[in-house]
């Protein structure tokens, strides 16, 4: 993914993805420190729309809520027994 196609994700998505979860309009997005994410353009681009960033450390698995779901998403996949291919 590029920066281009990065802004084109957000555009498409953000906004509706926070009204569809009943967010406040002064709602924080967070996304880690990748180059696509921190560059000017992208700064630029957020700036514009008035996004408000949550600014974090990059490269911290242990502030990112979703590692600490992926274990838990393994336990119940290994546990699940499928009887048949649609399963």
């Amino acid at each position: 993914m590029n920066i281009s196609k990065y802004q084109s994700i957000l555009a498409q998505n953000l906004q509706g993805s926070a009204t569809k979860l009943n967010m406040k309009r002064n709602f924080k997005f967070q996304h880690d420190n990748n180059p696509k994410y921190t560059s000017k353009s992208t700064k630029e681009w957020v700036y514009q729309k008035k996004i408000s960033i949550f600014e974090w450390p990059s490269q911290s698995p242990d502030l990112n809520q979703i590692e600490s779901l992926w274990g838990d998403l393994k336990r119940v996949l290994h546990s699940r027994r499928p009887c048949n291919l649609t399963d």
